[in-house]
């Protein structure tokens, strides 16, 4: 039922597709949460506590949901958040998510961490962009992002001040989905039995952390060296 987009009607059925199309170490990454997932399951609980109060017998010719958010004027109350290595669960990422912001009219953040960069998302789309910034041990890398960001003009910036120490996800020391990877094989399988998700992966442009890629260390890989940058 859930093999194409179409049938989604709710955010559970975008998830069991995620989970039928991702391997397993990629889907927990993007599902999964720290420790024991008690800050995860009370998100949740607390917006499914949240009434919306009908205003019968108004009208709806003219509805307007429109909202201003870090003095952004927003066609609806909701914007895409900063997410991380937005191209291992499809190969368009950022672009893709950037499109999708600018046709609802709402924002686009992108994080430091992100495989498209402040450039290209800043000629792609011209819907609010917010920046989400590490405040990484080379203040050099610090600057040369701000002074991106003001160039391409984008329009806010959020500052993540809980990283002094990664999370302890262990659903990816379950999954092998670590820094550097230490895949299972249940999870070497899983990639195996995903051939699209292979395709798309290693067939488009060559993944990279856009953002980060001209400060690490020579002869290593940029996602070997995340964990120097905190």
């Amino acid at each position: 039922m859930f093999g194409n987009i179409n049938n989604c009607y709710n955010t559970k059925d975008f998830r069991k597709l995620a989970k039928k199309r991702l391997p397993s170490p990629i889907f927990h990454y993007i599902d999964g949460a720290a420790d024991d997932e008690v800050t995860y399951r009370r998100n949740t609980e607390a917006y499914e506590q949240c009434d919306l109060v009908p205003n019968v017998l108004t009208g709806v010719k003219d509805i307007d949901m429109s909202t201003t958010v870090m003095g952004q004027k927003l066609d609806m109350p909701l914007y895409l958040a900063p997410t991380a290595l937005q191209r291992l669960f499809h190969h368009e990422g950022e672009k893709a998510v950037g499109k999708a912001a600018e046709k609802f009219g709402t924002m686009f953040g992108i994080s430091s961490l992100g495989t498209a960069s402040i450039e290209e998302i800043a000629k792609l789309i011209s819907t609010p962009k917010l920046f989400q910034l590490y405040v990484h041990n080379d203040k050099g890398l610090n600057k040369s992002l701000i002074d991106r960001c003001k160039d391409a003009n984008f329009d806010a910036m959020a500052i993540t001040v809980d990283t002094i120490v990664g999370g302890n996800r262990e659903r990816d020391l379950y999954t092998g989905f670590t820094i550097p990877m230490k895949l299972r094989l249940k999870s070497i399988l899983s990639f195996a039995l995903h051939p699209a998700w292979a395709i798309n992966y290693f067939t488009h442009s060559k993944f990279e952390l856009s953002n980060l890629k001209d400060y690490t260390a020579e002869g290593t890989s940029v996602m070997t060296n995340i964990g120097d940058y905190f």
